[in-house]
Parts: C-alpha cells; sequence; structure tokens
C-alpha cells in the first residue's frame, strides 16, 4: 500500500511539474485567462499570473470568457502591482511570476525520484556501490553492513 501510495504521489507530483512547466513556457508566445469584464480577471502572460480587480471591490454574476491571444516571445520574472485608474474607476493587477509554483512543484518531484533510483543487484543498498569482487563485510566506499546480499565473482 505503501509503494502504491508513493508512486501516486511521484506521478502526480510529476505530472503537475510538467503541466506547470508547459504553462509558463508557454505563456511566452500565448496570453490566456478568464476575463469577466468590467470587474474582474485571471490570466497568465509572459511568464506570470495575473490576478486584476476593479476597486472598490466588487462581485458580479457574470460568467468568465475564455480569451487566448498571441503575444511577443517574452519571459519575465518578477511580481509586480499596478494600479491605472480611467473614467472614474481604479482597476489594479497583481502579477506574480510562474517559476516559483514550478520550483516548488519540482522540488519534491526530483527529492521522490532521486530516492526511488534502484542501485545494481550486486551494488550497496546504502550508496550503490559495485560489492562485486571480494567478498565484503562492510561497502568499502559507505562502511554500510550489505546486510543478506550475496556478493559473487
Amino acid at each position: 500500500m505503501r509503494s502504491r501510495l508513493r508512486s501516486t504521489i511521484k506521478w502526480s507530483c510529476t505530472l503537475l511539474t510538467v503541466l506547470l512547466l508547459v504553462m509558463w513556457v508557454g505563456s511566452a508566445w500565448w496570453w490566456g485567462g478568464v476575463d469577466r469584464a468590467p470587474a474582474s480577471y485571471v490570466g497568465m502572460s509572459a511568464g506570470r499570473i495575473g490576478i486584476g480587480w476593479r476597486e472598490p471591490w466588487s462581485i458580479t454574476s457574470m460568467t468568465g470568457d475564455w480569451v487566448f491571444v498571441r503575444s511577443s516571445l517574452r519571459i519575465q520574472w518578477w511580481f509586480e502591482g499596478r494600479k491605472v485608474a480611467s473614467g472614474g474607476t481604479t482597476f489594479s493587477t497583481v502579477l506574480m511570476p510562474m517559476w516559483p509554483l514550478v520550483v516548488l512543484a519540482a522540488t519534491p518531484t526530483i527529492w521522490i525520484w532521486w530516492h526511488d533510483r534502484r542501485s545494481p543487484p550486486t551494488g550497496c543498498r546504502n550508496c550503490g556501490y559495485d560489492l562485486r569482487g571480494a567478498a565484503h563485510e562492510v561497502c568499502p566506499e559507505c562502511g554500510a553492513t550489505p546486510k543478506g546480499l550475496t556478493v559473487t565473482s
């Protein structure tokens, strides 16, 4: 059961990491999001996720429309906040780079894949050092006891 859960977590993290990476790289060429004009929008562009709203804050019952627009190739790496006033209404936007999300998803993914790597059947279970050749009481590389590992030449 434990290995099944670990496998599920490993592949879920891998899928999430790949999806975020594709979205991050794809956002360099395409702007996409849900526009709930005139009240708010959520979207991604230039390697960032953007959230915008009208001030004072208002909630509308309008349905969102998906918008995808081709944009110029660019990736921006920083946070940004904007306020734009027009016609007596202030519109605020917060832009967050997607790379921290990619790093947050990739870190446990790399850790799980690293710890699930297999050592050769004649290797030390601790460090993977090849123990073929002479019989070893302990691993000459890390000092661990092979624990039931039969070493043959």
